[in-house]
């Protein structure tokens, strides 16, 4: 099973087939994030670049001067065509739209207003043009009544999922404006695992420590490369999702090579140039089963990315209100992802399944330390997840599971 769920939002209070530019822009921004959030991170990751994209997106419409910079300078947008380049986006609000038997891809977002609020027209319609938001009036004073609103409406857009992510404290009488994200993926493997041929085996955490962890074996035909860059050695395994728009991307250094190191060296252009560079082969592969559960707070990370400019109150942006009084004082995510056998929430499943025969083949991919992961759209080649596994929880196995291994 793989099951991602994306939270975001940005609270605003008062007083206290895309080109291949859109491509290299977006991986760009998710290797920068992801190295700051790697600094105040020790475990496990996951987050949404795209989610951070949007939410950012949301927010320079409305601002000018130094905050609008900054966020484009870290989106790594162009000087000119103000709110054309977001146009890429569409092609993901439009799939989302769609009903496709091999996955569940939602992504929407939405506007909630205090009621009384003036928010300018120009704004509104470029939220709604470029991200498809709706927008809903609330009064952020009856705290709890806000927080039951805007969760039934992630509930809704993660398939039940995501529960009770607000709570009557997040919102003040100060509270002016929150700007909410939701994505849901859940996708099947195009070649799955078989559940039978699981077994328990050693991973090497980050402190070279070991656990016994459920791991997925299987042998398929699959895009595999093995790259070697100065001191940084390292492979590459793609596992395709059924209808082959969405991918799941591990990279796992050599045993000699620190996850550290790749991940202060990794690129958007090695990124991009793995997928022309990889080859099909037939791979022997060991794949950890686990789930990440994780609420990160960018706002240290965007300081890191000198996104400042909208946390202070003297900032600009006068493209969403007159107001001077307005600022950004949280950017929020929540993720939950989870990697099994079936790749879908499906108990049952007609999809082909591969026999386990080891050590005849010359591409062996055992993924018994810690590795990066991301998965991506591959019509657009834009990064929707990425993250880190150096510790997958066997607390989060079912008792049941672990039985029948």
């Amino acid at each position: 099973m793989d099951k991602i769920l994306w939270y975001g939002f940005l609270l605003i209070s008062s007083g206290s087939g895309a080109s291949r530019t859109w491509a290299q822009e977006n991986a760009e921004f998710a290797v920068d994030l992801y190295q700051a959030i790697c600094l105040s991170q020790e475990n496990n990751i996951v987050f949404s670049p795209l989610g951070a994209t949007v939410l950012l997106g949301m927010v320079q419409l409305g601002a000018k001067g130094k905050a609008q910079q900054q966020i484009r300078q870290a989106l790594k947008l162009p000087e000119t065509s103000i709110g054309e380049e977001f146009s890429a986006l569409k092609s993901f609000f439009s799939a989302s739209s769609e009903k496709k038997q091999e996955f569940t891809f939602n992504l929407a977002s939405a506007l909630y207003l205090q009621e009384g609020f003036s928010v300018k027209e120009q704004y509104l319609h470029g939220n709604k043009e470029f991200f498809q938001s709706s927008t809903e009036l609330v009064d952020f004073l009856d705290a709890m009544v806000c927080a039951e609103t805007i969760n039934a409406w992630v509930e809704s857009k993660t398939d039940g999922k995501i529960k009770n992510m607000f709570s009557k404290e997040d919102f003040g009488p100060l509270t002016r404006l929150v700007l909410v994200n939701a994505i849901y993926f859940k996708g099947e493997w195009k070649h799955k695992f078989r559940k039978e041929n699981t077994q328990l085996m050693e991973f090497t955490k980050k402190d070279g420590s070991t656990v016994k962890i459920p791991m997925m074996m299987a042998q398929s035909k699959t895009k595999y490369g093995y790259f070697s860059e100065s001191s940084m050695k390292y492979e590459v395994l793609e596992l395709p999702y059924k209808g082959d728009d969405f991918s799941l991307i591990i990279v796992l250094p050599a045993k000699d090579v620190s996850m550290e190191e790749v991940e202060k060296r990794i690129t958007a252009h090695q990124i991009l140039k793995w997928s022309s560079e990889m080859q099909e082969e037939e791979v022997e592969m060991a794949l950890p089963r686990f789930n990440i559960e994780q609420k990160l707070d960018f706002k240290e990370a965007l300081y890191f990315l000198n996104v400042t400019e909208m946390f202070s109150g003297g900032c600009d942006l006068s493209g969403i209100t007159d107001s001077s009084e307005v600022y950004v004082s949280k950017v929020m995510q929540k993720i939950f992802l989870e990697i099994n056998e079936d790749g879908s929430e499906a108990v049952t499943s007609t999809g082909m399944h591969l026999p386990v025969i080891m050590s005849l083949t010359q591409a062996r991919f055992i993924a018994n330390h810690p590795f990066l992961f991301i998965v991506k759209n591959n019509p657009t080649e834009s990064i929707l997840f990425m993250g880190r596994v150096t510790n997958p929880d066997i607390q989060a196995t079912k008792g049941r599971d672990l039985d029948s291994l």
